[in-house]
């Protein structure tokens, strides 16, 4: 049984009740820092793909090819692959930026997928992220605990309750502290590769 995540027409719905109540900002903001040749990892149905500027060389990549073609309806410019974040198909320090939106609560390995981000990025280049995480308060930190097997199930893969944050520190990604903004679970922020990976 599919979830909600790969249901196209149905996740767009949902996704446009989300954008409408403000997530379009964050929106806004995670591609608009996109420069050069840019990989948005976990693109789904494209709904980022007609934010880019024209001068953005665009690479989407998507784990299901149900979810691809309805993003090709909405862009003709973009290069769209089938691939996972696990084990991305591009060559080392290909891509200037990396932009990923709501991917990485869905990741199965986000260890992994981070490690595969960092080796395809140019070292001067910059990631950015637009996620919900594991809230910093305890109870609801205990609710999504809780809620998570069924919220899982229900959307076909989605964590809620995942310190993405965390992680990427562990990989070697330093947030820019200036970038960063944050709205309950919500995260939005750029960050960059350090070679002194302290996971290694």
């Amino acid at each position: 049984m599919k979830g909600v995540e790969q249901i196209p027409w149905l996740y767009d719905l949902y996704m446009s009740l989300v954008d409408h109540l403000g997530f379009a900002r964050w929106r806004w903001w995670v591609v608009g820092g996109a420069e050069g040749r840019t990989l948005e990892v976990g693109c789904g149905t494209g709904r980022n793909l007609p934010f880019y500027e024209p001068e953005v060389t665009v690479v989407g990549l998507e784990l299901d090819l149900l979810l691809l073609r309805a993003a090709r309806k909405k862009v003709n410019h973009a290069l769209l692959v089938v691939g996972s974040a696990e084990a991305l198909p591009f060559r080392d320090t290909a891509f200037d930026t990396i932009v990923s939106s709501l991917v990485f609560c869905s990741v199965r390995d986000p260890e992994l997928g981070l490690r595969e981000v960092a080796r395809v990025l140019r070292p001067s280049g910059k990631l950015r992220m637009l996620e919900h995480v594991r809230s910093e308060v305890r109870v609801m930190a205990m609710l999504q605990n809780l809620a998570q097997p069924a919220w899982t199930l229900v959307t076909g893969g989605c964590h809620p309750n995942r310190g993405t944050e965390a992680t990427l520190r562990r990989v070697g990604f330093e947030i820019d502290a200036d970038s960063r903004r944050a709205n309950g679970t919500m995260r939005r922020f750029a960050a960059r590769y350090s070679s002194m990976d302290p996971g290694k």
